[in-house]
């Protein structure tokens, strides 16, 4: 359709407005109906998307990192710089914190907040791709190919469906999106509201992950590959300096006052202690080892896994199935045929651009080498003793790299055709019979990409609904919200967290702010066990060690206002311990108890006689008894010091 005339002067971006050596493609002031429809289909890929992977994010639940962070926000009573700027696990993202703090206050331990969080960071991310295919094809009704293509394909699936991981996986790709297309909007019209866009963009996105730092260099590397596809010379060249040069300085300025701050914070890249969270703990991804003590993966392995069986059978729209190391996440576990399958789609597209696109080798190379970016962070960053090499394989690591192939596939879509060819004697060209049968097998091989990736949808989906937190915490609320008296405080099933998350993993922090429950503490009166399906059972102390009957008659052992030790009849070690107390108080008040390597617990007591069931952490012979809020004496009688078990 030919371009609409008009009197006005030529929108940026139209080839009377155009800096040389960016894409030779056409552009319009305003929308024709095409045009028009060509937007009104691209949000309707952008919206099908996300009811996609919402539907797929439905399935799961608060897992790992997800609890890690609301356990802290939820403690946390306003988000303020100390909460916003904490390590996470080597990672500084207080837009993430702040919207955990959201979810943790608006509604804790419901799902259906970080659910609506996801879905709109991915709405916000799918809009940003479709701007700058847009913007790097002017709008021409084929960028619904790469923009289909890159949020169909499974590789950023899992990132864009966990919560911690989507929050900040999705501001990232938004942001790299957005800062590429208004890097190319700048270089076309030099109006400098574009380079504002790129650096506002660029700095959202490092609120939410420091990965963002390699946006600018993403952004010059596709205004350098339009450049490149369209011929461009030296002059061209500097006349994209001169118009970008604004932006870059804005851009630069952002990566240094930024690398500092994360310098300051954090100074290193991952696997380091974050807020009491021991190195590692982040998604579960070290909890697939090889046993203890065993090296971390080696560069070369990681570089094989994250081609062969991460990036390569994603392009085909592999994996097609997923394996899973509880409580780790999903990891692709693509066979030798959807490999096979992802290696021939590359093949395919390969050989399109170059047979049919000028100078569009070095923008794949390019490409191709991005995920080496990711390889080198996990190897710095990631690795260790016991991390398994298939950390790559949980895909999250590569979340933005379907912007990067969408900007890559836009610019060989964009590069100039090359001429047509014949043979002597052959009166039609080639390249113009291509041009019958190419649209047909394009379209062909993006329906079979979208039923790959449908295939690898679904079984992901029916993998990642395994959530064992849900599974123990939803009984658990419901039974608790019939309880009033105090739960002891205890560790969580492994399947939920693991010890190394400490003190993450402790039932306290996973109730922290959650309305209508009793209080998790030190003492109970009632004590249960839960089992792993959050079932409460009656519970009482198997002894390790006793109390032993005291020499007052009719009272055991007298404690007065001071306080006694009482001898154990053995030694303890030092770990969590309950110990069952039968009391006699003279009042109403509270009474003191330790062990001899241990801090000190607090539990009412009511005049008269009474049990209190006390945890108390540490070791050694003996337990001290303090009577204390208005108690001066207490009688205290023989009980068992152990563990709780259902009776």
């Amino acid at each position: 359709m030919p371009p609409a005339t008009s009197s006005r002067r030529p929108a940026p971006g139209t080839p009377d407005d155009r800096t040389p050596g960016t894409p030779d493609v056409p552009a319009r002031a305003r929308p024709t109906n095409r045009g028009r429809l060509v937007l009104a289909a691209c949000a309707l890929v952008v919206v099908a998307a996300t009811a996609v992977r919402t539907w797929v994010a439905a399935a799961g639940w608060f897992y790992w990192d997800d609890l890690l962070l609301h356990g802290r926000a939820a403690a946390q009573a306003f988000p303020d710089p100390a909460f916003l700027f904490a390590d996470h696990d080597g990672h500084l993202m207080p837009g993430a914190m702040a919207l955990t703090w959201v979810a943790a206050h608006v509604a804790p331990l419901d799902f259906r907040v970080p659910l609506v969080q996801i879905a709109l960071l991915q709405l916000v991310a799918g809009a940003a791709l479709a701007r700058m295919l847009w913007v790097l094809l002017a709008g021409r009704a084929i960028l619904l190919v790469p923009l289909v293509a890159t949020l169909a394909i499974p590789l950023g699936l899992p990132s864009a469906t966990w919560w911690a991981a989507a929050l900040n996986a999705l501001p990232l790709a938004a942001a790299m999106a957005w800062t590429v297309a208004s890097i190319i909007l700048l270089a076309r019209s030099g109006r400098r509201r574009h380079a504002v866009g790129a650096a506002v963009a660029t700095a959202l996105g490092l609120l939410f992950v420091e990965k963002a730092l390699i946006i600018p260099v993403v952004a010059a590397a596709v205004l350098l590959g339009s450049w490149w596809t369209g011929g461009g010379t030296r002059s061209e060249l500097r006349a994209l300096w001169r118009r970008t040069r604004w932006a870059w300085s804005a851009l630069a300025a952002i990566v240094v006052v930024w690398g500092a701050v994360f310098l300051v914070v954090v100074g290193r890249l991952g696997g380091g202690s974050s807020g009491g969270f021991p190195a590692g703990t982040e998604g579960g991804d070290d909890t697939g080892g090889t046993g203890a003590g065993s090296p971390g993966p080696g560069f070369v392995d990681l570089v094989d896994h994250t081609y062969r069986l991460t990036v390569v059978p994603t392009l085909g729209g592999g994996p097609w199935s997923w394996e899973r190391w509880h409580p780790g996440p999903p990891m692709a576990d693509p066979s030798t045929m959807a490999v096979v399958v992802g290696a021939l789609a590359v093949a395919a597209v390969l050989a399109w651009s170059v047979l049919t696109r000028r100078r569009t080798g070095a923008i794949w190379v390019a490409a191709a080498l991005y995920p080496m970016v990711t390889v080198v962070l996990v190897a710095v960053g990631r690795t260790g003793p016991d991390t398994a090499t298939e950390i790559v394989q949980t895909l999250r690591y590569h979340s933005e790299l379907p912007v990067v192939l969408a900007a890559a596939a836009a610019l060989a879509i964009a590069a100039p055709r090359l001429p047509d060819a014949a043979p002597e004697g052959d009166p039609a060209p080639r390249i113009g019979r291509a041009g019958i049968w190419l649209p047909m097998a394009g379209a062909l091989g993006l329906a079979a990409l979208l039923a790959s990736s449908a295939v690898s949808t679904v079984s992901y989906r029916q993998v990642w609904s395994e959530q064992p937190s849900r599974d123990y915490t939803e009984p658990l609320l419901a039974a608790l919200r019939e309880r009033t008296e105090p739960l002891l405080d205890k560790e969580v099933p492994l399947e939920v967290l693991l010890p190394l998350t400490t003190p993450a993993n402790r039932l306290s922090a996973l109730l922290a702010g959650v309305p209508g429950v009793p209080a998790v503490g030190a003492w109970t009166r009632d004590p249960v066990a839960i089992d792993a399906h959050g079932a409460l059972h009656p519970a009482d102390v198997v002894p390790g060690r006793t109390i032993p009957q005291g020499p007052a008659p009719g009272c055991g052992h007298r404690v007065g206002p001071d306080g006694a030790r009482i001898a154990l009849d053995g030694p303890l070690i030092g770990r969590d311990w309950v110990v069952r107390l039968h009391l006699l108080a003279d009042a109403d008040g509270h009474v003191v108890v330790r062990l001899d390597d241990g801090d000190e617990v607090t539990a009412p007591v009511q005049a008269g006689p009474g049990t209190v069931y006390v945890r108390l952490e540490g070791g050694g012979t003996g337990l001290t008894v303090s009577p204390g809020g208005g108690a001066s004496q207490l009688c205290v009688g023989s009980g068992p010091v152990g563990v709780l078990v259902p009776r």
